[in-house]
């Protein structure tokens, strides 16, 4: 629902009502929810006829939102074609929102079952809702549409309810809340407390005990200590502290206590390098751009050990230095102990995180720390650009190449890059984007003079680029017959870097055991019911799961078409690459990093500390293990398949290889040691892949940007994709067609330079469930193609009003899958 809602403010109201709090609000006749002041107003533009209803509570006494978030979300709503209420969700931490949650109830008896006989035939979509209640119980809205589907929901619904035989009703649910903890403190004078310490009879030991620790942790002000803390470290429970407290020694309190998730961690500290000359070129632009005190976008483009982050750290000191702060990006949560640690090393305590592995009560503790000021430096994931920073100097978004900066799901689809650009512009500050690789979007603004390009061509200390040696698969299943997934070169690389006790990567971007199960007597392949896509076996489950929407399903032990018993397990995933591994080497510790061995909160962590501890020789992952990284004793990257993203059906899939070629190649090779990369592939000849043994990133970008030129996809136009995906495949079809026929209608009498690419299936045509249908849009002027798609929806086909058809559009999307 794309609209703001016009409000009264009772008077009890006035003073906390401000442009970015929170209020309570009606909505609806039997709805609470919450929203967000956006404009005040003494002449609403509400016709005089409506009734306007007043708010119910004012949530915050401070803004929750500043001047500048809102005005950020606000320009991500438009651009990204959502509502604003969706942006403004990206700036909340989870947990905090008063949640309404709607109740469904049956008001009809079990014994008045002739009702559900009656309905039976006229409304078999209201019998069906009326069974599930009676099944179920009282359940929420959502919960009920979960157990019967979509479709036509809200109509069935709508007409129960009307005829009295269901209530919705709805109930508040309150957010996160501080945490608090009982404390202790001295209720006298040292002096007082040591002479009363002489009187405390010799049985007691266990109150000396308490005093003495409390003197001991004496502090200025007297500070209290949590009680759990105090009793363990004396060995004792509460009954003591009251003991003490009866006797006037003690006083015990409520206090708050900060959930923080680098409260355990011990930093090492560490002192600014000495820059190379390009560093100290890129450090002296990067400092004269912040004393200026005004939006610039740089491009640091910089070969893998180059120093990018060193130059990050040197920037960040001078914009503290000028009383300001930062945020800094990273493509992946696997990154972020990382890059805290290398943050935290130089800048100790005013270094926070936010990210969605935190608990909810740790982000919304941290994210009060950033707003009140008492840090300087936020790292985290895409979702981090919207922490609530006051006084920005620098946006740092390091890898900026990476897809995962784009968001799909749930709108707005924003990419982090585009929204760190436009809040620097609100904020007047910098951003650095970083990479050894950068999108080709980027690199091409960078050689136009849209953002300054500067360069690190060279690894810190001379350390040479790693040798890329390219194998032909082919090859060696024709002329070796080797039907291994391991080239000889490789196998002989690894066995080489064990004896020398050295540390190895392998790198599959695809996780599981097989991914396809298919008969050999008819060729059917199993498939998920729900998406219609070929089952992945996991290995250690025995289980076939998909990987769009996670159902999980036992192997079959015959063909459910032919019964044939001939069921193999075909193609290669992360887990196979690990067993095969070990079968190789039995005596090799390995670990797998993937999004299998990763869902336990601190597990990426944990995993990348026992690496660099070298508790293990072999890691094996997928794409969260090829940037980033940094770990002198491996001396061996390779590449088990490089083709998985070349064989994409999207435009950006020569780019995505020769990114993932080139940035894994990056983890080999960091140390005095040196380093070899192998990279296996059935095309050798492909350009990405020899740009990538070449470390050529020039090459690759005149090879790409010419074939872009001569498609006019991006950077020359703007893209958007539209997806109508619903349970009707025959609704989604029509829906599409119809919708079709209304853009062409468009295009023809105001936007004549777009060009409309489909209806089409989807590359992935179904996914739970849902039957799914394109377009792809293209147009020099993003605005033309914003507009288009506003009109189209605003006279969207009766199946979308309806719900029955879910219409979603998505402006620059990184991928057409």
């Amino acid at each position: 629902m794309n609209q703001t809602f016009t409000y009264s403010l009772p008077e009890e109201f006035h003073s906390k009502a401000r442009l970015g709090v929170r209020v309570l609000a009606p909505f609806g006749e039997k709805r609470e929810l919450e929203g967000v002041i956006v404009k005040l107003t003494d002449t609403p533009e509400t016709p005089a006829h409506v009734e306007i209803k007043p708010i119910l509570d004012c949530l915050d006494d401070e803004p929750f939102f500043s001047s500048e978030l809102l005005q950020l979300t606000k320009w991500i709503s438009g651009y990204y074609l959502s509502s604003h209420g969706e942006a403004l969700k990206c700036a909340i931490p989870a947990g905090v929102n008063v949640i309404s949650r709607r109740k469904v109830e049956l008001l009809i008896s079990e014994g008045q079952n002739e009702i559900l006989t009656a309905l039976q035939k006229k409304a078999p979509r209201q019998t069906q809702i009326l069974k599930a209640l009676q099944k179920y119980g009282a359940i929420s809205v959502a919960q009920l549409k979960k157990r019967v589907g979509e479709r036509s929901f809200y109509t069935a619904l709508a007409q129960l309810e009307s005829k009295g035989l269901i209530r919705i009703s709805s109930e508040l649910k309150k957010g996160i809340k501080p945490k608090t903890a009982l404390a202790v403190r001295l209720a006298k004078s040292v002096a007082e407390i040591q002479e009363a310490l002489e009187s405390i009879s010799p049985r007691a030991t266990k109150q000396s005990q308490i005093l003495k620790i409390l003197i001991s942790e004496y502090r200025v002000g007297n500070s209290p200590m949590i009680a759990s803390e105090l009793t363990k470290r004396a060995g004792t429970n509460l009954n003591t502290i009251r003991a003490l407290g009866k006797k006037g020694l003690v006083t015990c309190e409520s206090i708050e206590v900060i959930r923080d998730p680098l409260g355990s961690e011990k930093f090492d500290s560490s002192r600014p390098l000495t820059p190379t000359p390009e560093q100290a070129y890129a450090l002296k632009e990067l400092i004269t751009a912040i004393e200026q005190n005004s939006p610039q976008v740089f491009l640091l483009h910089g070969v893998t050990g180059s120093g990018k982050t060193e130059v990050y750290m040197q920037v960040m000191v001078e914009v503290l230095k000028r009383g300001k702060r930062a945020i800094v990006l990273v493509p992946e949560i696997a990154l972020t102990p990382q890059t805290v640690a290398r943050f935290a090393s130089r800048f100790l305590s005013r270094i926070t995180v936010l990210h969605s592995q935190l608990s909810p009560g740790e982000r919304y503790d941290q994210w009060r720390r950033v707003k009140s000021g008492e840090v300087d430096i936020v790292v985290g994931p895409r979702s981090a650009i919207f922490a609530p920073v006051e006084n920005l100097g620098l946006i740092v978004i390091d890898e900026e190449h990476e897809t995962t900066y784009k968001q799909d799901e749930p709108p707005p689809r924003y990419h982090a890059r585009e929204v760190a650009i436009k809040r620097a512009e609100l904020a007047n500050c910098v951003v650095i984007l970083g990479s050894a690789t950068p999108s080709l979007e980027s690199y091409y603004k960078a050689t136009r003079g849209e953002y300054r390009l500067l360069n690190l061509k060279t690894r810190v200390d001379d350390i040479a680029m790693p040798p890329v040696e390219v194998i032909d698969m082919r090859v060696e299943l024709k002329q070796k017959n080797n039907r291994s997934i391991f080239s000889e070169r490789l196998r002989d690389a690894v066995e080489e870097r064990l004896r020398l006790g050295q540390q190895v990567i392998l790198f599959l971007n695809r996780r599981g055991f097989s991914t396809y199960v298919f008969c050999r007597e008819c060729g059917h392949v199993e498939r998920c019911e729900q998406c219609a896509i070929s089952l992945t076996y996991h290995f250690d489950t025995k289980l076939m799961v998909c990987h769009h929407c996670n159902r999980k399903y036992p192997p079959p032990k015959e063909c459910p078409d032919c019964f044939s018993p001939y069921i193999r397990y075909l193609g290669l995933g992360t887990q196979k690459v690990e067993m095969e591994i070990q079968k190789a080497f039995p005596a090799a510790k390995v670990a797998r990093m993937d999004t299998d061995t990763t869902t336990r909160k601190g597990a990426h962590k944990s995993i990348l500390e026992a690496f660099k501890d070298g508790e293990f020789d072999i890691l094996v992952g997928t794409q969260m293990i090829a940037k980033g990284l940094d770990f002198p004793n491996v001396t061996l990257v390779g590449v088990i398949n490089a083709d998985i993203a070349l064989n994409l059906p999207d435009f950006r899939s020569g780019e995505r290889a020769f990114n993932l070629i080139t940035q894994v190649a990056g983890r080999s090779g960091r140390s005095i040691l040196g380093g070899d990369v192998i990279v296996q592939t059935y095309n050798p000849d492909h350009y990405s892949i020899q740009a990538a043994q070449e470390h050529d990133y020039r090459r690759f970008y005149q090879e790409e940007v010419a074939l872009r030129k001569a498609l006019l996809y991006p950077p020359f136009s703007h893209a958007a994709s539209i997806l109508l995906r619903g349970e009707d495949e025959s609704l989604v079809i029509q829906t599409a067609n119809l919708l079709n026929e209304q853009m062409e209608t468009l295009k023809e009498s105001n936007f004549p330079e777009i060009q409309i690419r489909g209806p089409a299936p989807a590359p992935l045509a179904k996914v739970r469930n849902r039957y799914r249908w394109h377009f792809l849009l293209r147009c020099a002027d993003v605005k033309q193609l914003q507009e288009l798609i506003k009109q189209s929806l605003k006279t969207a086909p009766p199946s979308v009003n309806r719900g029955n058809v879910d219409v979603l559009a998505n402006i620059d999307p990184m991928s057409v899958l």
